[in-house]
């Protein structure tokens, strides 16, 4: 069973965010399916690798339901991008919202302001009587945790500026 989880992970990996949770579980089942079917059917006497085999099953019958998905019903070829168009890839959960509650008071507020609000770097240290620097040093820190929070993994910082940005060193406690 951990090879369906693999495989269907291999299928995933370069698709979009929302498709990877979207068809993680359709194509799990699918996969699960083709190991059982795989498994009464495997012959020890004719392949003496029984991993290879389940797995090239699996994998076989994964390739077949994701080319079933791209056609609409009409038998008509339907890209996944196009698709993404005509099927809702928003859900009704805050995840944003809930993993700024998770944080302390005073980081709400300001994560509220540059995440929610969408403020610049300028406003949020006018509006919070912090220096430019700190209220950026204090955004990537936050943008950190609500990442970690989130399960989002965010690009490694520039190193190009002349100064290294450690952001887990931090005069700031509010995490």
């Amino acid at each position: 069973m951990p090879l369906v989880s693999t495989l269907a992970g291999y299928f995933l990996q370069h698709r979009p965010a929302w498709q990877r949770h979207a068809l993680r579980d359709d194509l799990e089942g699918e996969g699960y399916l083709a190991l059982c079917k795989a498994a009464r059917t495997y012959d020890p006497k004719r392949l003496p690798y029984a991993k290879a085999y389940l797995a090239r099953a699996i994998l076989n019958s994964m390739y077949k339901w994701i080319k079933r998905g791209n056609r609409s019903l009409d038998g008509e070829r339907v890209p996944m991008d196009v698709a993404a168009d005509r099927v809702g890839t928003e859900d009704d959960l805050d995840h944003l919202g809930q993993a700024i509650a998770m944080l302390s008071p005073e980081s709400q507020l300001f994560a509220s302001d540059r995440f929610e609000e969408g403020m610049t770097l300028r406003a949020l240290s006018e509006e919070h009587g912090l220096p430019l620097k700190r209220t950026s040093q204090r955004a990537r820190r936050i943008a950190l945790l609500l990442a970690k929070l989130l399960d989002i993994q965010l690009p490694a910082p520039r190193e190009d500026r002349g100064h290294p940005r450690d952001c887990t060193k931090s005069e700031d406690t509010d995490s």
